[in-house]
């Protein structure tokens, strides 16, 4: 049975062996600390990082620095950790002076405030709750990470003819012809002998199929069977009605909130142009009930809808603790109508089948992204906690897991002999793609072109305007040009020397062959990268050292390892 559906059944046995266990270590738990070595929380550079020194760095940062955060720290102050570690083995330091101005500019307290220094203890003490030595030290460990990352951003510089060189690639511009041969138009002409049809089953029955990446393949993902019930928001607003006194009370309460509107009221006075005074009086003024009725009626249901759907859920999920505890079966159908919830076994859209893989979980619950991962690692008939959906409070139960697995040929024979044509007119189109590159190298591109057609029909030659290279972004962009689709066609022909002609294979997704001649290129002009050099080289100084700082982060994560560790 799962661990979580004997911990619901234990519950009561355990908490009672914790309390006898706790009363027993009671009196000798302050010498336990001296017996016993204390667990190191990771290792930065391997260097241990002592429990003691983690959770002090976490919380003086949390206070610091996170004071609004509402989720976890503890990653984002670990990578802090191993920067001030690295510093300090790098010979960083952080002057008094240097850390007095780092306070004054996070925190400009008023240079009267470091001349009294118990008005600055107190200060801090009040709002960080910590001493002046633990505040200071948090500043100064920022400083150094900062100064760690300066320094290495520093490092990296750019020459002249390292921008040119780069700015003349981004500039540059082509124009081409080309010629599609989809493997899809070749089919019909494939012919296939039942020997091959098994043959490429055996060769391909053992992975998983990735048309986007051009694999065939037979074996079946892992799938499951799951069922749900759930508190909707919208079912549960139909069982709820807001009264007048209500929305009275709301609006009274909220007003100054979210009703007040600011009424400037302009008065003249005196008698001539020049005498004239204008008085700006602002009174407070609230918007109509009558007209915010409506808006307040929405909140209110919502509100109330959210508070009844997530006691519903939670009576259920009380009730499941108490069947589990006596041995019963939780019946999720039978649940669904005691608490008046939905109860759902969901169908797969894409088979038909109540059995979905890790990919097509994603439809069950719109908006709960995080469904395929949370239904893959429980265990069949063990009921999930309340999971919160953006369609309202619900719990899951695996009922069944199906192990990957590669069907008998014979139940996929026919999809087999599909693919194997596929497969088949992508050769062949690379072969008529060959056979048309020697013709238009005897003579021009169209007649080559139309070489092949009483083999692969008619066949359509585009002539583009000009493009850049895939990756620069803006005028002229090549998915502008020639097409999103086509990013293997725009990278080849860059190469190209002006007349010249090359096959281009998509294999990946739908599977083209490409004829395509370079028709012409304009290159950079030098006298353009003159005009703006400074600020070229800046904007691509900057970008480098950020590309460098993202490759850099990760190196550093390698040498640090956070997780408990035996002494």
């Amino acid at each position: 049975m799962a661990a979580t559906t004997w911990f619901r059944r234990n519950q009561k046995k355990l908490l009672g062996v914790l309390v006898v266990f706790l009363m027993a270590i009671w009196g000798i738990g302050p010498g336990i600390n001296y017996l016993v070595p204390k667990p190191s929380m990771g290792r930065i550079f391997d260097e241990k990082i002592s429990q003691e020194e983690f959770n002090d760095t976490v919380v003086r940062w949390a206070r610091v620095f996170f004071r609004d955060s509402k989720g976890q720290v503890s990653q984002e102050v670990w990578q802090q950790m191993a920067l001030v570690h690295l510093s300090k083995k790098m010979g960083v330091y952080v002057t008094n002076e240097e850390l007095a101005q780092e306070i004054q500019r996070l925190f400009p307290f008023g240079q009267e405030m470091f001349s009294n220094r118990e008005g600055y203890q107190r200060m801090i003490g009040s709002i960080f709750r910590m001493t002046e030595y633990q505040f200071e030290k948090t500043i100064r460990e920022f400083l150094l990470a900062q100064k760690l990352r300066f320094l290495l951003k520093d490092s990296i510089k750019i020459t002249k003819e390292e921008a040119f060189q780069r700015y003349a690639k981004e500039n540059e511009q082509v124009k081409i012809k080309y010629a599609a041969l989809p493997a899809s138009d070749l089919i019909d002409s494939v012919e296939i002998e039942e020997e091959e049809i098994n043959s490429f089953y055996d060769q391909h029955s053992g992975n998983f199929a990735n048309k986007e990446e051009g694999i065939w393949g037979y074996k079946e993902p892992e799938k499951v069977k799951l069922e749900y019930v759930i508190a909707s928001y919208s079912a549960m607003q139909n069982e709820i009605t807001i009264s007048d006194e209500e929305i009275l009370t709301y609006y009274e309460e909220n007003k100054d909130a979210l009703f007040k509107e600011v009424v400037s009221d302009i008065q003249e006075t005196g008698e001539t142009p020049d005498d004239k005074e204008k008085t700006t009086s602002t009174e407070p003024q609230f918007r109509p009930l009558d007209d915010v009725k409506g808006q307040i009626l929405v909140t209110l249901k919502r509100q109330e809808s959210e508070a009844l759907a997530n006691k519903k859920i939670g009576d259920a999920d009380n009730e499941i603790y108490e069947m589990i505890n006596n041995n019963a079966f939780v019946g999720f159908g039978k649940l669904s109508e005691k608490f008046g919830l939905s109860y759902v076994v969901p169908t797969n859209p894409n088979d038909g089948t109540n059995y979905f893989t890790r990919k097509d979980l994603d439809t069950v619950i719109l908006g709960l992204i995080q469904l395929p991962q949370l239904v893959f690692e429980r265990d069949v008939n063990d009921p999930s906690p309340p999971i919160s959906s953006p369609e309202g409070p619900l719990m899951f139960r695996v009922l069944e897991k199906i192990a990957p697995q590669t069907p008998p040929f014979e139940e996929v024979r026919d999809k087999v002999a599909e693919d194997l044509r596929r497969e088949k007119a992508f050769k062949n189109a690379q072969a008529l793609a060959e056979k048309c590159l020697e013709k238009i190298r005897q003579s021009t591109f169209e007649e080559g072109v139309k070489s092949i057609e009483d083999e692969a029909g008619e066949i359509e030659i585009v002539e583009t305007d000009y493009f850049k290279r895939p990756g620069i972004i803006g005028e002229n962009s090549y998915m502008t040009v020639v097409g999103q689709d086509k990013p293997e066609l725009a990278t080849s022909v860059f190469s190209l020397e002006i007349g010249e002609s090359t096959t281009v294979a998509k294999e990946k997704g739908e599977r083209v062959c490409y004829l395509v001649t370079l028709v012409d290129r304009k290159k950079s002009a030098p006298a353009e990268f003159e005009k703006a050099t400074e600020s070229i080289m800046t904007k691509y100084l900057t970008e480098k050292q950020f590309s460098f700082l993202l490759e850099w982060e990760p190196w550093l994560n390698k040498k640090t390892q956070l997780g408990n560790e035996k002494n």
